[in-house]
C-alpha cells in the first residue's frame, strides 16, 4: 500500500496503554488520582534485559544513575508515578519494537516528548517510551522546509532556525517537546500571523497501531493528517517527525515587559482595548495577579504584566500603548529592539518543574468591564500559597481565525483570548492539603465565572483532568470525524490515557 512502510518487528502493534492510578503517596486531587493506573506486576529481569537489547543498552530502571532526572515529570503534581523502565527510543523501528515488547509482556505504557503534559499523562507505572533521542533537524533551504523529528524541543527548534534565519510559530519554554506542541495545536506569539503551529505542517510521519510508519500530507492519508494537526497527543499513534512550512525571520522587533500595580482595573480595562485594536504583528500575553484579603486591606492590589513583541519599532509600539499608559504608567517597563532571537531570549520562560494546575477557555471577544470587574474581585479573594494564582490571557484571532475551523482538527477559530485559571503552589503548600483544597476551589470557582462571561471550549494542550466534557470542549464539532479516524487506525484502541478519543 503507498503512503507507510511496514516496519519489521513481527505482526500488529497491539497491547495495553492504561496508565496507572495507585501510588504509595495519595495524590492532592481526585484527577491525580485518575492520571495513572495501579502498578503492574513487571516482567521477570531477563525480560527487562531483552527490552535493554531491544534499545540498544539505553534503557533506565530505578537505580540507573540517570533514572530519577529522567523520570520527573514538569508538573511535580505527578513526581510519585514512577515508571517501570523508561525506553529511549532512536528510531521509528525502535518504536515498533518496543511496543511489540510491551505486547509480549502486557506492559502499560506512555508516549513522552518533553514531558510537560499539565494532567500527567506522559508519566506511567509501567513504560514510559521516550522520544528525546529522535531529535533530528533538517531544513531545506530550496523549498524553506524544515523536517523535526518529534523528540526535539523548542530549544532545538530554536538553534536550528536561528542559524538559517527562518521562523515559525513556537512557544517560550526552551524544554517543551515539539510533538505534544504540534498535536494540539501549538501557540506562541506568532501565531497572530501565521496560524498556530500546526497550520504550518505540510507532511508528518507516524507509527500506528497497524505497525505500519505513515507519511502524512494533505495528498498521502488525508484524514490522518487531518487528525493530527490538532487532535491532540497520544491518540492516534506514535508521531515520529514533522514538516513545517517556515517563514523569513523578522529584522526588527520590539519585545516588552511591563507591570502595573497602581489604578490596575482600569489599565487593564485599556490594555485590552488597545490589544484588540492592534496589528497581527502585536502580540501579547496579560496576566492578572491574585492577592489575598490580607493584602488586599493593607492597600496592595491585583497586579496587571503584559509581555509580548511587536513587528516593528518601540514608537510603533507605544502609539498602540498610549491610551494605557494614559490610565496610569507601568511601575516597570522594559522594552527592547533588536534581532528577533535576541527578543526571544529576553522573552523565554524556563518552566522549571513546578506543582501546577491550569484550566483554560477561549472568549469570542475581549473581556468587557463587567468581566474585569468580576475577576477582579476574585483575585482579591486568592486565598494564598507559597506561590501564586493568577488568570492570564494569550492573545489569539488575526491568521488563526482565518482557517475554517474544520480545514484541520483544531478547532477553536473564533477566539480573541485564550484566558487560564491559574494556582501554583510550594513544596511546603504540598505538605498541607489544606492550602491546597482552598487554593483550587477558588480556582474551579473562578473558572465557574469565566464561562458564565462567555469561556467556551479548553486548549487541548492545557490538559485539564477535572473536565467532564472534555471531548467537546477539546474538539467541538471535529469530534465526530476525529473518533471516526480513532477507529480506524486504531481498532484495538492500542493508543490511550484518561483523556485520550
Amino acid at each position: 500500500m503507498s503512503g507507510f512502510k511496514k516496519l519489521s518487528r513481527r505482526g500488529l502493534l497491539v497491547g495495553g496503554a492504561a496508565l496507572a492510578s495507585a501510588s504509595v503517596i495519595r495524590p492532592t486531587f481526585a484527577e491525580d488520582e485518575g492520571s495513572a493506573a495501579s502498578a503492574p506486576l513487571g516482567p521477570p529481569p531477563d525480560r527487562w534485559e531483552s527490552l535493554r537489547r531491544v534499545t540498544k543498552g539505553a534503557l533506565l530502571r530505578p537505580g540507573d544513575a540517570d533514572y530519577s532526572q529522567a523520570a520527573l515529570p514538569n508538573n511535580l503534581r505527578f513526581r510519585h508515578i514512577r515508571p517501570e523502565a523508561i525506553a529511549p527510543c532512536s528510531s521509528a523501528q525502535m518504536v515498533a519494537d518496543v511496543l511489540s515488547w510491551c505486547r509480549d509482556y502486557d506492559m502499560p505504557f506512555v508516549v513522552r516528548g518533553g514531558g510537560h503534559s499539565y494532567s500527567g499523562f506522559s508519566t506511567s507505572h509501567g513504560l514510559v517510551i521516550d522520544m528525546s533521542p529522535m531529535r533530528a533537524i533538517q531544513y531545506d533551504p530550496r523549498s524553506g522546509l524544515v523536517r523535526v523529528e518529534a523528540g526535539a524541543t523548542n530549544r532545538e527548534l530554536f538553534a536550528a532556525q536561528r542559524q538559517v534565519g527562518r521562523i515559525v510559530t513556537h512557544g517560550r519554554c526552551p524544554t517543551v517537546g515539539i510533538a505534544g506542541f504540534l498535536l494540539g495545536g501549538g501557540v506562541g506569539f506568532n501565531m497572530r500571523r501565521f496560524g498556530v503551529c500546526s497550520d504550518l505542517m505540510t507532511e508528518a510521519e507516524i507509527v500506528t497501531a497497524d505497525g505500519a510508519l505513515r507519511r502524512l500530507s494533505a495528498e498521502q492519508d488525508a484524514d490522518l493528517f487531518w487528525a493530527v494537526r490538532g487532535g491532540g497527543g497520544g491518540n492516534f499513534g506514535v508521531s515520529t517527525s514533522f514538516t513545517l512550512r517556515t517563514q523569513p525571520v523578522d529584522e526588527q522587533l520590539t519585545a516588552f515587559r511591563m507591570v502595573w500595580r497602581d489604578k490596575t482595573l482600569e489599565v487593564a480595562k485599556a490594555l485590552f482595548h488597545a490589544a484588540e485594536m492592534a496589528p497581527n504583528g502585536f502580540a501579547s500575553r496579560i496576566s492578572l495577579g491574585g492577592v489575598t484579603p490580607a493584602q488586599s486591606g493593607k492597600g496592595r492590589q491585583v497586579s496587571v504584566t503584559m509581555i509580548g513583541q511587536f513587528i516593528g519599532d518601540r514608537d510603533g509600539l507605544m502609539a498602540i500603548l498610549k491610551p494605557v499608559l494614559d490610565a496610569g504608567p507601568p511601575d516597570f517597563s522594559d522594552i527592547r529592539e533588536g534581532g528577533y532571537w535576541e527578543a526571544q531570549e529576553f522573552l523565554m520562560e524556563p518552566g522549571a518543574p513546578a506543582w501546577f494546575r491550569e484550566r483554560s477557555t477561549f472568549l469570542p471577544a475581549s473581556p468587557d468591564d463587567a468581566f474585569l470587574e468580576a475577576a477582579f474581585d476574585r483575585l482579591r479573594h486568592w486565598p494564598g500559597t507559597g506561590a501564586h494564582g493568577d488568570l492570564f490571557f494569550f492573545q489569539t484571532g488575526g491568521r488563526i481565525n482565518e482557517i475554517a475551523p474544520d480545514e484541520t482538527a483544531f478547532v477553536h477559530r473564533s477566539s480573541h483570548w485564550l484566558a487560564v485559571v491559574g494556582a501554583n503552589w510550594s513544596e511546603d503548600d504540598n505538605a498541607r492539603p489544606d492550602i491546597t483544597r482552598r487554593a483550587v476551589a477558588w480556582q474551579d470557582d473562578f473558572y465557574a465565572m469565566v464561562g458564565e462571561y462567555g469561556g467556551q471550549g479548553a486548549f487541548q494542550n492545557f490538559a485539564d483532568a477535572s473536565l467532564v466534557d472534555w471531548r467537546t470542549r477539546y474538539f467541538g464539532a471535529n469530534l465526530d470525524r476525529l473518533m471516526a479516524i480513532k477507529a480506524a487506525v486504531d481498532p484495538t484502541n492500542l493508543f490511550r490515557h484518561p483523556q485520550s478519543l
